[in-house]
């Protein structure tokens, strides 16, 4: 039977080591890291019973401390997870929510995401790529109810109806390919 060590009272080095060892391992947003930081917090203040709001200040300067030393850089974070959401084929809908949620703000957002519609394009179709949509579509039979089924996932993936409509009704690749130039 494995037993699970204490928790030590929060220190300002622990949370320092905390969040550079979790920083080794992940890209963070400074609000990101925040919230990371508060769990562990309140983890360790539950099981000692000690009161969470007096270690505010302690992770505050942490994260100060994260960032004035380059380990947590927001536009960075944002531009990174933007250029692999696009590789995913996420919509820039969707890109906005994840960062967001996140905790970069909605101006830097607006600022790092480029409103290209041919990045759009290309994100769709490279979803519709993965999950066999349109033209990538395995089965020969189609019919208006399997091209509905294939508009509402492009839509509920935050891509606009006639852009999933588009890519639905594409007779080849090289078509889609074709009308995401010419746009």
């Amino acid at each position: 039977m494995k037993f699970r060590r204490p928790p030590k009272p929060p220190t300002e080095e622990r949370l320092k080591r905390s969040a550079i060892a979790y920083l080794q391992r992940y890209s963070s947003s400074e609000d990101n890291l925040r919230q990371v930081l508060q769990r562990k917090v309140m983890r360790a203040a539950m099981a000692l019973e000690l009161n969470p709001d007096d270690f505010q200040d302690m992770i505050r300067d942490t994260v100060g401390f994260c960032v004035r030393n380059g380990l947590v850089d927001d536009r960075a974070y944002a531009e990174t997870k933007i250029a692999g959401l696009r590789r995913r084929g996420r919509s820039t809908s969707r890109i906005k929510a994840t960062l967001v949620a996140k905790g970069v703000s909605k101006d830097l957002i607006d600022e790092t995401l480029d409103d290209d519609p041919k990045s759009e394009i290309a994100a769709a179709m490279r979803f519709a790529k993965r999950r066999r949509f349109g033209p990538w579509r395995t089965t020969l039979a189609v019919d208006h109810k399997l091209m509905e089924k294939e508009t509402a996932a492009l839509c509920r993936a935050g891509f606009s109806y006639a852009l999933a409509r588009k890519i639905v009704t594409a007779e080849n690749v090289d078509a889609l390919r074709q009308s995401a130039c010419d746009e």
